[in-house]
């Protein structure tokens, strides 16, 4: 089962879910995703009604694991809690989706991390002295990095809290309360170590199962945005047993069964592994998670719903050598007015283009999404796309 949401839902999502005839809920935007396909000819969506798709989500029995459910969107979370009779699903939202009520039930495993979870109005009236540094500030509930700030110094708090009260009503009018809310945040101690983002899902008995593991990689120390993801096999190949040991040692607290999740962790020195956010019933958001099917030929959502594992010596095989990439175009702070964007020659600065995603960038803060195949040794141009601000693109 699937839920159709904004901002955006995938052309590869949809014609999955039509190759399958998966049941997808019959909302305004799956109503007017299916009114486009039949204008193509494309196949059909079998779209379920409201009441009956609620139902469908209810558990068999008992003790029965819940029915599988992806969304593509956090919108549509909000669906899923007002109307759905699954204490078991809705539990497994609420605990993911508050950050704050995350790191409450993962203590046992990191009793010495520190975290405060404060209202905006608190949050305004903090001291800076009573901050432990370096720390980070964040929306308890957020996605794709709004409002995250590093401090590390009184300047970097000032500009925090002046950064949060330009931006808070700019989230107002994109996202609901449910998706970004900016009345409520939290501090936390910062996490050290390399960065990655994986689409991990829970199968029926709660044991993970990886669909892929992206490194994120930053411009610089003071750099919280989501512009560059990549994976190859090497990376898949030195992380794979240990996040999956990780995530079952998580799930023996978190208690998830058939349930997806993207999750951004670190990783340090030593091995130790901390989580920074788990996205409940879903992977990478906007089109992010079809970087697998550019990489490696399979779709995470295919293999949540079908309940099946990655062969992941046959899709990693003659893949050596290469990265994968996933690059974000978000724009860049106190961007000026854009008229257009030239997609052309951003993509004539990479050796192999495998697709570009457009976005209304009038709408959104980012101009759309590029998937890349880079030699691994030859980085020059992942380099230079993480440190751009991509105005030279626009006009």
């Amino acid at each position: 089962m699937i839920i159709f949401d904004e901002p955006y839902v995938s052309p590869e999502l949809l014609d999955y879910a039509a190759a399958r005839r998966e049941p997808v809920l019959d909302n305004a935007v799956a109503r007017d995703l299916s009114r486009a396909r039949a204008l193509s000819g494309a196949a059909p969506l079998n779209l379920v009604p409201e009441a009956e798709f609620a139902a469908q989500c209810r558990k068999s029995c008992t003790d029965c694991a819940p029915p599988r459910i992806y969304t593509c969107s956090e919108n549509s979370l909000a669906w899923v809690c007002d109307h759905v009779d699954n204490a078991e699903l809705v539990s497994g939202i609420e605990k993911l989706k508050n950050k704050a009520r995350t790191r409450e039930l993962l203590r046992p495993l990191y009793d010495d991390y520190f975290y405060r979870r404060l209202s905006l109005d608190a949050l305004r009236r903090l001291p800076f002295e009573e901050l432990r540094l370096p720390c980070v500030v964040k929306p308890s509930v957020g996605f794709f990095s709004l409002g995250v700030r590093i401090v590390r110094t009184r300047e970097d708090w000032l500009a925090a809290l002046a950064a949060i009260e330009q931006e808070a009503t700019h989230w107002r009018e994109q996202y609901p309360d449910s998706v970004v809310d900016s009345e409520d945040w939290l501090i936390e101690e910062y996490i050290d170590g390399d960065e990655y983002a994986v689409d991990v899902y829970f199968d029926a008995q709660g044991q993970a199962v990886i669909c892929n593991i992206l490194r994120h990689e930053f411009a610089s120390a003071s750099d919280v945005s989501d512009r560059l993801y990549y994976t190859g096999a090497s990376v898949v190949r030195s992380h794979l047993a240990e996040f999956e040991a990780w995530f079952n040692k998580v799930n023996s607290l978190l208690g998830l069964r058939n349930f997806p999740t993207h999750v951004e962790l670190r990783r340090d020195a030593q091995g130790r592994i901390r989580p920074i956010e788990f996205n409940a019933l879903r992977f990478a958001g906007w089109c992010c998670t079809d970087v697998t099917l550019f990489s490696w030929g399979f779709h995470t959502y295919g293999c949540f719903l079908e309940g099946r594992r990655p062969d992941w010596d046959k899709a990693l095989a003659g893949r050596e050598g290469k990265l994968y990439t996933l690059i974000v175009l978000n724009k860049p702070e106190n961007c000026p007015p854009v008229r257009n964007f030239d997609y052309e020659a951003l993509s004539r600065g990479f050796a192999r283009v495998l697709h570009v995603r457009k976005s209304d960038f009038t709408r959104y803060g980012l101009f759309g999404f590029l998937f890349t195949e880079t030699p691994e040794n030859q980085r020059d141009e992942l380099d230079r796309i993480a440190r751009s601000d991509l105005l030279e693109f626009t006009s």
